[in-house]
């Protein structure tokens, strides 16, 4: 199948697999008009029903179920029929509304969709984390389709643990059942759809908001364009425009890159739409879809699900003191446990999941001060050190307050002006149900990675700031429709939002041009796809394959685009090989809590040792059925070749097995 055949696919099977069981879901819950909204908060459930049945199957043995599911949910939109909301027609609204759209979702898309795709010389090639983010995930679709509970794509022989894979299981069933690329799913065809739900959603909630179109054109706009203010930094620094992360977070235009947090940030929208939609009529339905929404999270983004759950908390002790309605708080309390119950079948040990956190109040704005690539003011921080033994505590106040206000103010660039309409309805900022979820998410968003930072990997926590910038962006999105109808002079109405797009977009232009003022970061060759497709067609489906352990000091490191076993230690081999390797991604594994060390001294030893009883002691004990050799790394290579049959050969592989 060509591309396009491919994404036309992916949309239909889109539309039966999400979108009609989610409808289905409102016509049983009694929902007789159908909004514009509701069509992709319902695609939203949809998502999260399909993958929590999909999990419930897959651990039964009876993954192929699934289309029941889909089928039956078919006929049963069919049987009941459903009126789809018209769409009032404006051209002027409509050209406004589609331009951002579209704009922003190329904008998003060209963040993520040129890896995975093939240069004029047959390499596979990869622009920023994605040759390692995408591997990965790719991997684990592989082994999704094998086994349940699955192995570790990367740590042969053990199961897959303290990892959250429930937005894999869509894509890999999808491969699975119509041989849609994985490759294109995922670095384009869900980031698409992820990216126009996003949007749409966006738009939605700060129409809600605002009660007005214009709010929700805001909304959408900041959500799609508004950056940091680090390219600021930069260009003092060196007259150049960029430093989208320079105050630590990702920004929401970059989020593409990574597919699971772009579903969270949906999931987070459709529950509070859904929180409104609920609250305005008392429909159960809506109870159920945010019950379905944030049980699905701890298995997509855990750190996306301790917001939401801390703001329903909050929501629930309102409605119960203001109300003394108890629906919302049961709710609450059913969707933690049924969440806590979901997310333990990821983790080894559910009750000692606090380890992954470390307590390290203020890491990030102190590493952001005096990082060399971030704003690299080390005399602050001896200022600081220095107030602190002179007990001179009012200039130590001082630093940490200007090191906080460029932490917030950076990493919300515009969305700064989303403070107009919380001074403007700080008398109703804790009243409502929706005014209250904004603003325990953005608190607790915001104050989480504050506090907290992540074992293996520190920077991770701070992931849940964009949900934070989420928020806050669309809540400038309602501020600046406000500013605009409170503004008297006509030409300053016409004027601020000039200034606010021209100071907004830096950001997303400079993500851009970055990506392709520089070659991809790294590539498969077409020597290793043919030789990876030789594994995959003709072993065993078992087969464990071991690979020279990674070099950062490699000297092949440094080309313009690396081959990707120098760039970084990566998933590469699983995921196009479809097999599992004896031990790769060191990083990843070590963030989920695998012994890294034993692992790396086996395969530092397998290639080193020349001594034939050593190794084949080593590769039997191991049960490894494969040696995947890049011939650039030969020099470094020791191994006992008598005793190996060569199995596969090119111009850059090498495959070998024991003879038997």
């Amino acid at each position: 199948m060509t591309p396009l055949i491919q994404l036309f696919l992916f949309f239909l099977i889109s539309l039966f697999f999400f979108l009609i069981p989610g409808l289905s879901l409102l016509k049983i819950g009694g929902i007789k008009k159908i909004k514009t909204e509701d069509l992709f908060i319902s695609l939203t459930v949809g998502i999260c029903l399909y993958s929590i049945i999909s999990l419930i199957l897959h651990y039964l043995g009876k993954p192929n179920l699934t289309i029941i599911y889909v089928i039956s949910a078919f006929f049963f939109l069919i049987k009941k029929g459903i009126k789809l909301p018209k769409i009032k027609k404006d051209n002027k609204k409509i050209s406004i509304f589609s331009a951002i759209l579209i704009i922003g979702v190329v904008g998003q898309l060209l963040i993520i969709a040129p890896s995975g795709t093939k240069n004029k010389n047959g390499d596979l090639i990869f622009f920023s984390a994605n040759g390692h983010d995408g591997t990965w995930h790719i991997a684990l679709m592989n082994e999704l389709q094998k086994e349940f509970p699955p192995q570790n794509p990367d740590y042969a022989g053990e199961k897959l643990k303290n990892y959250h894979f429930l937005s894999d299981l869509a894509p890999s069933d999808i491969n699975h059942l119509f041989k849609i690329s994985k490759i294109d799913l995922y670095f384009r065809f869900f980031p698409l759809l992820y990216s126009i739900t996003l949007g749409l959603l966006a738009y939605f909630l700060g129409k809600t908001l605002s009660k007005s179109y214009w709010g929700g054109i805001g909304a959408m706009f900041f959500t799609y364009f508004a950056g940091s203010f680090g390219y600021i930094v930069t260009f003092i620094k060196n007259k150049t425009i960029g430093g989208e992360s320079i105050f630590w977070s990702s920004q929401i235009q970059s989020l593409s890159g990574n597919p699971p947090q772009a579903l969270a940030l949906i999931i987070i929208l459709s529950i509070l739409l859904s929180i409104v939609k609920y609250f305005k009529k008392r429909e159960i339905i809506w109870l159920i879809f945010i019950a379905l929404l944030t049980t699905s999270l701890p298995l997509i983004k855990i750190y996306a699900w301790v917001p939401i759950t801390g703001s329903l908390i909050i929501l629930s002790l309102y409605t119960a003191v203001k109300e003394k309605n108890y629906n919302f708080t049961l709710l609450t309390l059913i969707t933690i446990l049924v969440s806590l119950a979901l997310y333990s079948l990821s983790v080894s040990n559910p009750f000692k999941s606090k380890s992954f956190l470390i307590l390290k109040p203020w890491w990030y704005i102190r590493t952001m001060v005096v990082e060399p690539s971030r704003l690299n003011l080390i005399d602050w921080e001896l200022r600081r050190q220095t107030y602190l033994y002179e007990k001179n505590f009012l200039r130590v106040a001082q630093i940490e307050i200007q090191s906080f206000l460029i932490f917030l103010i950076g990493n919300l660039g515009t969305r700064i002006l989303a403070f107009y309409w919380l001074i403007k309805e700080r008398k109703k900022i804790i009243s409502g149900p929706l005014n209250i979820s904004l603003i325990t998410i953005s608190m607790i968003s915001f104050a989480f990675p504050l506090i907290f930072i992540q074992k293996g990997v520190a920077g991770n926590t701070i992931q849940t700031l964009q949900y934070f910038l989420l928020i806050l962006g669309i809540i400038a999105g309602v501020s600046l429709f406000q500013l605009i109808k409170d503004l008297k002079n006509k030409w300053i109405k016409i004027l601020i939002p000039l200034i606010i797009i021209t100071i907004s977009v830096p950001t997303q232009i400079a993500l851009i041009c970055e990506f392709y003022s520089k070659p991809p970061l790294a590539k498969i060759s077409k020597y290793e796809i043919e030789a990876l497709e030789f594994i995959k067609n003709n072993t065993p489906k078992n087969s464990v394959i071991i690979s020279p352990p990674f070099d950062p000091y490699s000297k092949f490191k440094n080309q313009a685009t690396p081959d990707i076993w120098a760039w970084f230690d990566t998933s590469y081999i699983s995921a196009l090989s479809e097999r599992k390797a004896f031990f790769a991604d060191y990083e990843q594994m070590d963030i989920m809590g695998y012994d890294i060390n034993t692992r790396k001294k086996v395969q530092e030893e397998i290639f080193k040792t020349s001594n034939q009883n050593i190794f084949k002691k080593l590769i039997k004990e191991n049960s490894i059925d494969y040696i995947y050799l890049p011939k650039k790394l030969k020099e470094n290579i020791e191994l006992p070749y008598e005793i190996l049959e060569k199995v596969f050969d090119n111009e850059e592989t090498e495959i070998w097995t024991l003879k038997q």
